[in-house]
């Protein structure tokens, strides 16, 4: 069986991190991120645009602390199973 790398630190930093502190992060920028892709590459109204960055940007904030929460709980488990 392939031993499993650890993962980065910049990612073991991020799964430590308090669930409204990633979300505080990652709410903004994906609101932001997808508000310019509805407004310039989409030819959105700004109005329109930003209520769909909103819309959008929520999702996937909770898709990426969802995944993020997920994936920490896998590697603990398998990592509490590889001690015993």
């Amino acid at each position: 069986m392939p031993t499993r790398r650890e993962p980065p630190a910049l990612v073991v930093r991020w799964e430590e991190l308090h669930p409204g502190l990633q979300v505080a992060i990652v709410a903004p920028l994906a609101i932001l991120s997808l508000w310019a892709i509805h407004v310039w590459f989409l030819g959105q109204p700004v109005a329109r645009g930003l209520s769909y960055g909103v819309f959008w940007g929520v999702i996937l904030a909770g898709a990426v602390i969802g995944a993020t929460r997920s994936e920490r709980a896998r590697r603990r488990a398998r990592t509490e199973r590889g001690a015993k």
